[in-house]
């Protein structure tokens, strides 16, 4: 049995924007990653949830992320102590 998305997402309600930004790329790997697995005949397609589930619950969990995102990056960058220059600087620090 698998966590309800709306329950897990909890735990990043305060997360910093790079904490949100680092646990959706790697929402979005898994997602892509079943979107290219064309190997159906593998058997973690008969483990229980299979693929398609996590699939799905991925998909859910980025969508509640999304707003969550944004929210940070307001926090942040708009409306707190850091700037749009700081975010340039931030953002080549976090994809080096």
């Amino acid at each position: 049995m698998m966590i309800d998305p709306e329950q897990y997402v909890e735990q990043y309600k305060n997360a910093s924007y790079c904490d949100l930004l680092k646990f959706k790329n790697e929402l979005i790997l898994h997602i892509t990653e079943f979107e290219h697995d064309y190997n159906r005949e593998n058997p973690d397609w008969m483990a229980k949830p299979g693929p398609d589930v996590h699939y799905q619950w991925n998909l859910e969990v980025l969508g509640l992320i999304a707003p969550m995102l944004s929210e940070a990056f307001n926090r942040e960058y708009e409306w707190g102590e850091k700037n749009i220059i700081d975010y340039g600087k931030d953002m080549k620090k976090f994809y080096e």
